[in-house]
C-alpha cells in the first residue's frame, strides 16, 4: 500500500486539481440541464417562466386536476433544491482549487522530505474537501428524491411546444412517457464523480501521513548513526590513550 501511494503521489495531486475544475464545469452543466424547468414563483402568483414551461404545466393541470398554484409552488420548490445543490458543487470546485494551490505551494507532490507544514497542508486541505463533498452529496441526494417524486410534473414543464408537444400530450393520455427527458441520471453521475474525489482525497491524506512518518524515521536513523559514530570515535581515543600509558610504563 505504501509503495502504491509513493509511486502514484503525483497522479493523486493531478487528479485532485482536475476534479476541482470538473466540479466547476459540472455546476454549469447542472444548471443548464435543468434550466428548462425553471420558474420564478411567489406565494401569490407566477412571476416568470419559459413559455414552453408554462404551456406544459397548464396542460398538466388540465390533465391531472391539480391547481395551478400548487403546481407552480412544487416547481419552484424543486428548482430551489436543485439550485442549492448546484451552488454547493460550485463552492466545492472553488474551495478544491484553493486547497490544490496551497498544496502546490508547499510542494507536497514532489518534496522528498516532509516537514510539519507538508503534513498539515496534506491532511487539512483534503479533509476540508472531503467534508464539503459529503455535504454536496447530501444535497444532491435530496435533489434525486425531488426529481423522482415530481417526475411527471418536471417533464411536463420541459416539453416543447408545437407538433412534438401535441404528440407528447397524446402519448401522456395513452400512458406513454417515452417523450419525457428529465430524470435523475445526471445527479447519480455527479454523486459517483464526487465519491471518486473523496477516495482520491483520502489517498492524499494517507500519503501525507506516510511521507511525514517516513521522513521522521529517516531523520531518527541519521541522528542515531551520528551518535554511534561519535561514541565509536571516543572509544578509539580512550583505547589509544591507554595504550600510550602502558607503553610509557
Amino acid at each position: 500500500m505504501t509503495r502504491f501511494l509513493k509511486k502514484n503521489a503525483k497522479l493523486f495531486y493531478i487528479l485532485f486539481a482536475v476534479f476541482s475544475f470538473l466540479f466547476i464545469i459540472l455546476s454549469c452543466v447542472f444548471m443548464t440541464t435543468y434550466s428548462r424547468i425553471a420558474v420564478d414563483y411567489t406565494e401569490d402568483f407566477l412571476i416568470s417562466g419559459k413559455p414552453t414551461v408554462l404551456i406544459g404545466l397548464n396542460t398538466f393541470c388540465i390533465n391531472t386536476g391539480i391547481s395551478y398554484a400548487e403546481i407552480y409552488g412544487l416547481m419552484f420548490d424543486v428548482n430551489a433544491v436543485l439550485q442549492n445543490a448546484n451552488n454547493m458543487m460550485l463552492y466545492l470546485g472553488a474551495v478544491s482549487l484553493v486547497m490544490s494551490a496551497i498544496m502546490f505551494i508547499c510542494t507536497n507532490a514532489t518534496r522528498k522530505k516532509y516537514y510539519i507544514s507538508n503534513l498539515v497542508s496534506g491532511v487539512v486541505c483534503p479533509s476540508v474537501c472531503i467534508i464539503m463533498s459529503i455535504i454536496t452529496i447530501v444535497f444532491i441526494i435530496l435533489c434525486v428524491g425531488e426529481v423522482n417524486a415530481n417526475y411527471d410534473l418536471l417533464n411536463w414543464g420541459s416539453l416543447a411546444n408545437g407538433d412534438y408537444y401535441n404528440r407528447a400530450v397524446e402519448q401522456f393520455k395513452a400512458g406513454d412517457t417515452s417523450a419525457f427527458s428529465v430524470n435523475a441520471t445526471p445527479l447519480i453521475i455527479f454523486i459517483v464523480i464526487i465519491a471518486l474525489f473523496i477516495v482520491a482525497s483520502g489517498a492524499m491524506i494517507a500519503y501525507a501521513v506516510y511521507r511525514y512518518l517516513d521522513t521522521r524515521k529517516e531523520l531518527s536513523n541519521v541522528v542515531e548513526e551520528e551518535v554511534n559514530a561519535d561514541i565509536t570515535e571516543d572509544d578509539t581515543k580512550v583505547e589509544l590513550s591507554e595504550r600510550m600509558v602502558d607503553a610509557n610504563v
